[in-house]
């Protein structure tokens, strides 16, 4: 094993040896020539006087256990004769023994062995990334079309359903409005049949007539004396002849056009898909630390007010502090008859909701009078956030499996509901409730080793146990936030990072880690929407403030 980790690798018989030229064994590299060396001319040049204090390493790289032997190529284009042997760093170009001191000298000069060296530890670390953060988000993205595809056939063949009803509506009052027409045509039919009708009966009238008088003129002259007969003009009914008509049918114009045209619309409406703001995010990622100042107390909670600010808060302590992002005071307030502050929430008028370590939740006024909301004794008060619908919600703990979050009117006095996170069973998941904010109409409860979301009827939603971002230790959230896109922060005390969460309970990236922030053991969280920045503080009375979007 070499020093740095990487396995020996076989000799490459494609470099040549810098002194005898072979091509047979070349395992080794001098940094001080520099150049390749076999085997035989490798031990020459350690007994060698001259060369004994030069440093001769293994030829091996951690990316060839990934991908075999990567040829470098070894003849200088400016020396052909001559092999490459080092980098020159201020002109990013390769060069060998001559161009060195032709034209690189007093340039920052590295070997070309370390040059590579750290080419392909940058390159490991990508093609790791390919598995690791590119394949799974792309899996992600793979599942998530799936499910629109099923969403969108769902959709489609409704929409076709409820064509088909309206064809068959359509139809139905087609058809009636049809045999509406045809029968008022038979009317006007029918008015002229009638009309015959008259004649017929007048006909009939006088064959009975003359059948009438046939037989009185056989009875005698008495029956034909005293007959009286109708007169003939009553025989001829009354028929007005009909003026000549021309019936037609003119179809509704109307009707054609709309049919021309089309039955009816259909209503398309293009939306974001999350999958397409999880990948956006997911590309914009990049932690850059901006500042980072001592506080005045060790930090366990943060709340943003905006204009670069932020307020500080210990649950030691019962003074919080205001500072702006140079790390100095603005203000401070201290809440009498606290020992300590557990959390705070700003509502819409600027009052601060103060949970406290007495198990009382407290109100501090804009000009700083401190007055008594809520009395939770025995149980804690812990987290806080205030809703859009200015209802304050505050996690309870201390009576075991009597855990829950608490929803109270704006003033305090009422107590609307208790949220628990039923999972569907019976059972409930929110049972070590610390701290909470809102995310669109959803409430998000860090608790215990978990982050539970749940809806407005207390169902759950999803959770979220930080196996996704495969870290060394188990997850351990303490604090909260979430920026505008509705997607989550969530610091992991454990492993000295945060985790960035989408609203769907998915693992974006862990980001702001102690490698990149200086920071370890992650406490109180908040973002500053005015500026993208996010403010991260631990109990050991530092913050760090840093960009997490490009």
């Amino acid at each position: 094993m070499s020093d740095n980790g990487a396995s020996s690798i076989p000799p490459q018989t494609f470099v040549e040896c810098g002194i005898c030229k072979g091509n047979a064994n070349i395992s080794w590299f001098c940094k001080n020539c520099p150049t390749s060396l076999c085997d035989a001319c490798a031990t020459t040049h350690r007994t060698t006087k001259q060369y004994k204090s030069h440093t001769i390493v293994e030829r091996t790289y951690t990316v060839l256990r990934l991908f075999g032997p990567a040829k470098i190529a070894e003849q200088c284009e400016v020396h052909p004769e001559k092999d490459i042997s080092s980098y020159c760093n201020d002109c990013d170009a390769p060069c060998c023994i001559s161009c060195l001191v032709q034209n690189h000298q007093r340039h920052e000069i590295s070997t070309i062995e370390d040059k590579y060296l750290d080419a392909e530890r940058r390159l490991n670390v990508y093609y790791k990334q390919l598995d690791t953060d590119v394949r799974p988000t792309l899996e992600e993205m793979e599942d998530q079309a799936r499910e629109d595809v099923k969403e969108d056939n769902f959709m489609v063949e409704k929409v076709i359903n409820n064509i088909n009803e309206f064809r068959k509506d359509f139809i139905q009052n087609f058809n009636r409005s049809c045999d509406d027409l045809i029968t008022e045509v038979n009317q006007i039919s029918k008015k002229t049949t009638e009309a015959f009708g008259g004649i017929e009966k007048s006909k009939k009238m006088i064959d009975s007539l003359k059948k009438e008088i046939e037989e009185k003129i056989e009875r005698g002259k008495l029956d034909i004396i005293k007959y009286q007969p109708p007169k003939l003009e009553s025989l001829i009914p009354t028929i007005k002849r009909r003026k000549k008509v021309d019936i037609s049918f003119e179809p509704s114009m109307k009707i054609l056009e709309v049919m021309k045209e089309s039955v009816g619309k259909i209503k398309f409406k293009e939306f974001e898909r999350e999958v397409m703001q999880r990948s956006q995010i997911l590309r914009s990622v990049h932690v850059e630390k901006l500042h980072s100042f001592d506080s005045e107390i060790d930090v366990t909670s943060m709340t943003t007010v905006g204009n670069n600010m932020a307020w500080v808060m210990y649950h030691s302590s019962p003074t919080m502090y205001l500072y702006n992002d140079e790390g100095k005071v603005v203000r401070s307030v201290t809440v009498k008859g606290s020992e300590g502050i557990n959390d705070m929430a700003i509502t819409q008028s600027g009052e601060m909701i103060v949970t406290c370590t007495d198990s009382k939740v407290r109100r501090v006024s804009v000009s700083g009078k401190v007055s008594t909301m809520i009395d939770a004794a025995p149980v804690g008060c812990y987290g806080v956030c205030v809703t859009d619908k200015q209802e304050i919600v505050v996690c309870m703990r201390g009576q075991g499996d009597k855990n829950h979050v608490a929803v109270y009117s704006s003033d305090g006095r009422s107590k609307l509901r208790e949220i628990r996170g039923r999972d569907g069973q019976g059972g409930h998941l929110i049972t070590h409730p610390y701290c909470v904010v809102q995310n669109g109409q959803d409430l998000c409860v860090v608790n215990g080793g978990n982050v539970v979301c749940v809806d407005e009827r207390d169902n759950v939603r999803w959770v979220y146990d930080g196996k996704q971002a495969k870290l060394g230790r188990s997850f351990h959230p303490c604090g909260i936030c979430v920026d505008k896109y509705n997607n989550l922060l969530v610091t992991d005390n454990r492993n000295h990072c945060v985790h960035y969460i989408d609203r769907e309970g998915g693992l974006i990236q862990v980001i702001l880690t102690r490698e990149q922030t200086g920071l370890q053991y992650h406490r109180g969280i908040c973002v500053d929407d005015d500026t993208g920045h996010v403010w991260v503080g631990n109990p050991l009375e530092k913050v760090v403030i840093a960009k997490y979007l490009k």
